[in-house]
């Protein structure tokens, strides 16, 4: 996922995940679900990046935790696809690391996940944004949640 500043996701969690508190996690949550509310993933990059990585294996692996396992088969892009990978990008800004790290990715992680496997709710998690990420609420009740903990957070700093 690219930042404006140029970064990414992973290396911004990778640099500053130690000194993150839930606000500021929530912060990001809100604008990556800002983003997707407004623009499909398509436009993050995502689907660009399976497009270009579907000649090359070892490149397309790398990104098959965060690709909807109903469209493995048959990648297109969709409102529920692009929900699912928000739920991945969610549940790695909550652990501070890739999906499935400690995971060859390859065919045997895909067939895995294509069969239910998911990462498990990290520990002090709060629930109500675990439930983001588990498949709990649409895109616009995420976005509704996650807008109403900025709000909060805005008026106990303010």
């Amino acid at each position: 996922m690219e930042y404006a500043d140029g970064g990414t996701l992973r290396n911004y969690l990778g640099n500053n995940f130690s000194t993150m508190s839930w606000n500021n996690k929530y912060q990001f949550a809100f604008q990556i679900a800002t983003a997707v509310n407004t623009i499909k993933l398509a436009d993050f990059g995502l689907s660009k990046r399976i497009e270009e990585t579907s000649n090359s294996t070892d490149r397309l692996f790398g990104i098959v935790p965060y690709i909807d396992p109903k469209s493995f088969d048959d990648y297109k892009r969709n409102k529920k696809s692009d929900i699912y990978s928000l739920g991945v990008l969610l549940w790695e800004l909550s652990s501070g690391h890739p999906p499935f790290q400690d995971r060859f990715y390859n065919l045997h992680l895909m067939s895995d996940i294509s069969n239910g496997l998911r990462e498990k709710i990290v520990k002090k998690t709060p629930k109500e944004y675990s439930k983001l990420y588990t498949g709990n609420y649409n895109i616009y009740i995420v976005f509704f949640i996650v807008s109403i903990k900025i709000l909060t957070i805005y008026v106990m700093i303010s």
